[in-house]
């Protein structure tokens, strides 16, 4: 048992001493950049404590300057959990089907350059069990503009006037693939891929699995209506949430660089593309998402 202790004494030491990363926070609403660690070596027990702690306490996460391989990138999504393969196949990376290809050149416009994923969103809300969080790696980004805002869905609630909560809480929307609300363009599904994406439906405010802080849970994009509600009741609803949520001071925008691998938690964000660059370049991104659990 001496020896055992020592043995873990030592362990702890040499990790303490090798724990050299920095979380610095962004400003924003939400995010922090993480520095000080290489992914082309295995990161430590509390490197990956860390990590993962970061992750929880501010939403977003960005390591600047990656070089990494495709097998490299997903060895680092999996510190943060379970990568899925995803839904749309044309756009596998080859060889890898949980890695996307999100570029603004595409098989969607004909060839023609166009931006996707211009409206506030979160990733996955079409799939009874959401994904828990995306990765977006920067291969190619414009030289101005092209940044994505995210929002701090906790912030949003914890806000949000009384006579609105109530008027949400206990409230569950219907989320599809084809929304009649939403308003960014989305690729075609093949009859597969329909039949995978039914209808869901999922609660307005959501707890967190993790840290157990609620969340407004919305997505502009794919919420089609709101349970038990006529449509133009539950559309004023939906309308009053959205402008409450998207106000500036529970918004965070990131400035692509090359290289730049960032991580968000889809339970408490919301995210979009913006469309202020020269259309022409090239905007691309290796993404990956991670396994979730059902909204509670």
């Amino acid at each position: 048992m001496r020896l055992f202790g020592l043995i873990a004494k030592m362990i702890y030491i040499r990790e303490a001493a090798e724990l050299t990363l920095r979380i610095e926070t962004i400003g924003g609403a939400l995010g922090a950049v993480v520095s000080g660690i290489s992914f082309h070596a295995t990161p430590t027990r509390r490197e990956c404590s860390a990590l993962n702690k970061a992750f929880l306490d501010h939403h977003m996460l960005c390591f600047r300057d990656q070089d990494l391989l495709p097998q490299q990138y997903l060895s680092l999504s999996r510190l943060f959990g379970d990568p899925q393969v995803q839904l749309l196949s044309d756009y596998h990376l080859d060889g890898a089907p949980e890695i996307n290809v999100i570029s603004n050149y595409n098989n969607m416009n004909d060839g023609k350059p166009h931006v996707r994923a211009t409206y506030w969103h979160t990733d996955d809300s079409y799939f009874a069990i959401p994904a828990k969080a995306t990765l977006l790696y920067a291969q190619a980004v414009p030289s101005s503009g092209g940044d994505t805002g995210f929002i701090n869905c906790c912030a949003v609630l914890e806000a949000m006037p009384d006579a609105l909560r109530r008027r949400i809480d206990g409230r569950h929307a219907v989320h599809k693939y084809l929304s009649r609300r939403g308003k960014a363009k989305v690729a075609v599904r093949t009859a597969e891929e329909q039949s995978e994406t039914p209808d869901v439906h999922h609660p307005l405010v959501r707890t967190h699995p993790e840290t157990g802080r609620p969340s407004i849970y919305i997505n502009p994009n794919r919420i089609d209506h709101i349970n038990a509600m006529g449509e133009a009741d539950g559309d004023a609803l939906l309308d009053d949430v959205y402008d409450f949520a998207f106000q500036e001071k529970f918004q965070y925008h990131h400035q692509w660089c090359p290289g730049d691998i960032v991580i968000w938690d889809n339970r408490c964000t919301m995210h979009r593309a913006h469309t202020d660059f020269d259309i022409a370049e090239r905007r691309e991104f290796l993404r990956i998402l991670l396994k979730g659990t059902a909204p509670e």
